[in-house]
């Protein structure tokens, strides 16, 4: 930290932080669509009566990723469905009993990113995380 900012008081801290993050929202916001893109890609790959475990690794992989960064970006419910698709793949590399709720949350989570859906979705988000529970 420089001088300058150690001078600063808290609170002006924190807005320069927040301001830092905003700056990078944009940038993220592409780096969620590929992230997903990349998702669906590997998921499409994927042989859907035996998945390998190389890509279940790889599925888990990104969404631990989309977990910990998209409620830094406003993404509350992308965080929530990431955090529910790690769950199916943690420790778990034969996951062949759980294609159809794998395919779920990979399809619920495309449709939120590409419209765009920030915060925890509302009703439709609360709607959609109960929906994956189930699963």
């Amino acid at each position: 930290m420089s001088s300058n900012a150690a001078n600063l008081s808290r609170a002006d801290r924190l807005a320069l932080a927040q301001a830092a993050i905003m700056e990078l929202a944009g940038d993220y916001k592409s780096q969620l669509r590929d992230d997903v893109g990349s998702l669906k890609k590997i998921w499409a790959e994927t042989d859907k009566t035996s998945p390998s475990p190389t890509h279940i690794r790889e599925i888990f992989a990104l969404a631990h990723n989309l977990k910990g960064q998209a409620g830094s970006f406003g993404y509350e419910l992308v965080t929530k469905i990431a955090a529910s698709l790690c769950e199916l793949t943690r420790d778990d590399p034969d996951c062949s009993v759980r294609v159809p709720a794998l395919d779920k949350h990979v399809r619920i989570l495309d449709q939120v990113v590409a419209k765009d859906v920030k915060g925890d979705g509302g009703e439709t988000g609360a709607k959609i995380i109960s929906l994956l529970g189930t699963l």
